[in-house]
């Protein structure tokens, strides 16, 4: 059988897993869910905050940082960055008073 992944996991076609293979698959899950976070930020604009910070829970600075507007009629994102505990997004105007902001967001650590 060829490894393939840093877990030692290796195609097994339709064969069942011994209990071994399953903790082996398990704690890869586990540790992917420590290294892969995502979500919905969501606020209200106030007409002159442009930038937004969105707590991504990783507990370090992310490999790779993903965003997006997911509400309409929101200004363009100038650019974003993380550190150890925020994704920080910012907006190249302000978005209006009163407006549903919605950024979706993915951080990696690998």
């Amino acid at each position: 059988m060829k490894t393939i992944s840093r877990w030692n996991l290796a195609y097994k076609g339709v064969e069942i897993l011994t209990p071994e293979e399953w903790n082996t698959v398990v704690d890869a899950l586990e540790d992917l869910d420590k290294r892969i976070k995502c979500g919905l930020y969501e606020t209200t604009g106030d007409g002159t905050t442009t930038t937004f910070q969105i707590e991504h829970e990783i507990g370090e600075t992310p490999t790779c940082v993903m965003c997006g507007k997911a509400s309409a009629g929101l200004p363009d994102i100038d650019y974003w960055y993380a550190d150890e505990t925020y994704i920080t997004v910012v907006f190249k105007s302000a978005p209006s008073d009163g407006a549903e902001i919605k950024i979706c967001w993915m951080a990696l650590k690998w």
